[in-house]
């Protein structure tokens, strides 16, 4: 009778191991196969033939602009030669941004300074 209890008692624990890592196992599988099929689908998208040259334009393009900021533009003291004009090739470039200041877009009456002195 105690054996019989001792026995019934390994089998009940067995079982819930089993069945905890089957479950687990399970869950893992399901996991790990919804990962897949959406990378799959990710990548069936990115590299459809409608979508490959969108992406070449757009990697060239940041590619391009990349490579540009990096290049040293030539400064204006070493862009003239010995005699005083311009090497050949070599833009004559003014560093101005390309919008004017805020300044210029309001009130050009008073342009020294934003606070009032007045008090």
């Amino acid at each position: 009778m105690l054996l019989n209890l001792i026995y019934g008692m390994l089998e009940t624990i067995s079982n819930a191991i089993y069945t905890t890592v089957a479950t687990v196992w399970s869950v893992e599988q399901a996991v790990i196969n919804l990962m897949m099929s959406t990378f799959l689908f990710a990548l069936s998208v990115a590299c459809h033939p409608l979508m490959v040259i969108p992406m070449v334009m757009g990697g060239y393009y940041i590619f391009r602009n990349c490579w540009y900021r990096r290049v040293k533009s030539p400064r204006l003291e070493h862009s003239f030669d010995g005699d005083g004009g311009l090497k050949a090739g070599i833009r004559n470039m003014t560093r101005t941004p390309r919008l004017p200041s805020y300044r210029s877009l309001g009130n050009l009456s008073k342009l020294e300074n934003d606070a009032s002195t007045d008090n």
